[in-house]
């Protein structure tokens, strides 16, 4: 037999009733004579009909995996299918369960159920579903229809219940894997687009940092030219075009001038289906930015901004292959002194030279000359189309420009020397040139040292004075002293000089100090007075370089010593300490004590004696501190 589904099952019965019944009110048999009876035979039929409807029913319901529960009014239950008597037990039969409510059978409750559907349908007379979900982790869908008589009336509910357990695990785990998705999209800071053959946006996601589209917040379901720039749209589609035809990944790169800066995209393509595409754009602009700064600093120095030796190198092996900058000039430029000035008074000091040099050489070259800082001291220009008249002219001018140049943060002018040579025929190489400028260059360095040096030490000294470093005043009360002591003590003229240039360098060190310090009148701090305690050992280092000079140098390194062996650098005691240090300490003492300082005012004749005395055996030496003190009392008359 046919079952047919529940609602076209009835109507097929009700048409069999009605034809049935036809045919028997238009029959001709005499049921008198037959003692049939036309009633009773339909009842019947009807009856035979109803009951084979009902069997149909039963069996689609109980065929079912959902639990079918008919309730009245009062939630008791009238019928349920086997799904909903297996949910109740294995050996539970359903006259054990009819009548009885369904929330007594199902979770031992007095009362319905919170937010039951079935409470709702009956409250309502409309149909509701809900998903509750159990301690045991399962999550059932519960629905619930009204069941209406013929007259409107609602006599009961059906309950439907759905075990969607493993559905909801399923969409759990599709959401986590969507947030995953989410997540890493979100990371990547790439614009995403799905685009059709014909160029319509089917999907995007948004980069984090940048937006390419045309004040479009919605581009889904627009074509590209609508949402992008002519320029960029018109490299998409054609890009997407050749993809489609050759079914290779391509990529271009465009670049946004529309802004106040320049904007990098890279555009990849990659074709998914026959009719998509995926378009990446990615914001390149800070690559393309570290690859040109990259590219900068490969052909440029980091100090100067000039270019550098690679640079000049390949600029020379260009000039090498040409035949069209002919003649041309080199500049070699070496820094005098640096490497003292770096080991007197730090790198820093060195790198301001070498800018105020930089500077000096941009200002007066001209553009299409090619200036680089070719060593730590070393400078080199090439002067295309430039006879050795010209570059002896620019020599000239650049020596100038240093001796006339002075910088408030530098206490010395710069000194160059300079070699040039010129290259006039094709025969001739760029190297041969270069080594002949360096060899003039160095024959002039050896030819002006001493005046460098000489020079260099005049302007430490006049910085010293014009910054407060050091009193014009006491630096000659020193050396007129000195000179007068050292020939009351019939010293050697050789004495005589080296105490003189001890009193007028004995605090040139003191030019790495700030004016803080050396003008303070308070006391000072630990820290302060170990920077203090380092002007001896930089003067040392000046002084030794120096050729007229360093034969003080150790004098100058040892001023500071105390009889005792409290003083500094080195600690030195007694007799230890060389003969002119030990007399130029009480110099430089007495002239302080009389003249006054920052942080002690002047004494009196007979103070300042009686001072010398009672630092005598301590800070002087007992001899030569007796000695001075007759030597002062003479002087004074």
């Amino acid at each position: 037999m046919k079952i047919l589904p529940f609602h076209d099952g009835i109507d097929a019965i009700r048409k069999q009733l009605k034809e049935l019944n036809e045919k028997i009110e238009s029959s001709d048999v005499e049921s008198e004579a037959t003692g049939f009876n036309k009633r009773e035979f339909l009842n019947s039929v009807i009856l035979e009909s109803m009951n084979e409807s009902e069997r149909e029913k039963e069996q689609i319901l109980n065929s079912l995996v959902e639990k079918v529960c008919y309730l009245d009014l009062d939630y008791k239950i009238k019928w349920i299918n086997d799904a909903g008597l297996r949910n109740v037990g294995d050996k539970v039969s359903i006259n054990d369960i009819i009548g009885q409510t369904c929330y007594k059978v199902w979770y031992n409750r007095s009362e319905p159920c919170p937010s039951c559907p079935v409470e709702t349908t009956i409250k309502t007379n409309w149909p509701w579903k809900e998903e509750v979900s159990h301690p045991d982790g399962t999550t059932i869908l519960v629905s619930s229809q009204p069941v209406i008589d013929d007259n409107g009336k609602m006599t009961g509910t059906i309950e439907i219940e759905l075990d969607i357990t493993m559905r909801k695990d399923v969409e759990r785990a599709l959401e986590r894997s969507q947030q995953r998705a989410r997540a890493l999209l979100d990371l990547i800071p790439d614009f995403l687009l799905i685009i059709d053959n014909e160029g319509k946006i089917l999907d995007y996601h948004p980069a984090a940092d940048f937006n390419v589209l045309s004040n479009i917040e919605y581009p889904e379901g627009r074509m590209v030219t609508e949402v992008f720039s002519p320029e960029l749209s018109g490299m998409i589609m054609t890009n997407c075009d050749m993809l489609t035809e050759q079914g290779v990944q391509r990529n271009f790169e465009y670049v946004d001038k529309s802004g106040k800066t320049e904007k990098f995209y890279d555009c990849r393509f990659i074709q998914t289906t026959d009719t998509e595409t995926v378009c990446i754009i990615r914001d390149i602009s800070t690559h393309k930015s570290r690859e040109k700064e990259i590219l900068h600093r490969s052909f440029h120095d980091k100090l100067t901004g000039l270019y550098n030796r690679a640079y000049f190198e390949e600029e020379c092996n260009r000039i090498d292959q040409s035949r069209e900058s002919l003649p041309t000039s080199i500049l070699v430029i070496d820094v005098n002194s640096l490497k003292l000035i770096n080991d007197a008074f730090g790198h820093d000091f060195g790198d301001k030279l070498l800018l105020a040099v930089s500077n000096i050489l941009s200002a007066n070259c001209r553009k299409s000359d090619v200036i680089a800082r070719t060593g730590g001291d070393e400078f080199a220009i090439i002067l295309p189309k430039s006879p050795r008249e010209k570059a002896e002219k620019l020599s000239e001018r650049i020596r100038r420009a240093c001796l006339e140049r002075h910088f408030d943060d530098i206490f010395a002018r710069p000194s160059v020397s300079i070699g040039s040579a010129e290259r006039t025929d094709n025969s001739q190489t760029i190297d041969d040139i270069i080594k002949l400028a360096d060899k003039r260059m160095y024959d002039m360095k050896l030819e002006r040292r001493t005046e460098h040096l000489n020079t260099l030490i005049s302007d430490i000294l006049n910085s010293m004075q014009i910054h407060g470093q050091q009193s014009k005043n006491h630096t000659e009360n020193c050396i007129k002293l000195s000179i007068d002591f050292a020939v009351f003590l019939n010293l050697p003229k050789d004495s005589v000089k080296k105490i003189k240039n001890l009193a007028l360098l004995h605090d040139i060190g003191n030019i790495r100090l700030s004016n803080e310090i050396l003008s303070k009148s308070d006391r000072l701090s630990e820290t302060e007075y170990d920077e203090i305690k380092q002007h001896p050992i930089i003067g040392y280092r000046i002084t030794k370089a120096i050729p007229d000079y360093s034969s003080v140098a150790d004098l100058i390194l040892h001023h500071h010593e105390r009889w005792d062996g409290q003083g500094y650098p080195s600690g030195l005691k007694g007799k230890d300490i060389p003969l002119l240090c030990r007399l130029f300490s009480i110099i430089d003492t007495w002239e302080l004590l009389i003249n006054g300082s920052t942080y002690k005012p002047s004494l009196s004749f007979t103070e300042a004696a009686n001072e010398i005395r009672r630092c005598s055996g301590k800070q002087f030496d007992p001899e030569i501190a007796g000695r001075f003190i007759q030597f002062i009392k003479e002087k004074q008359g």
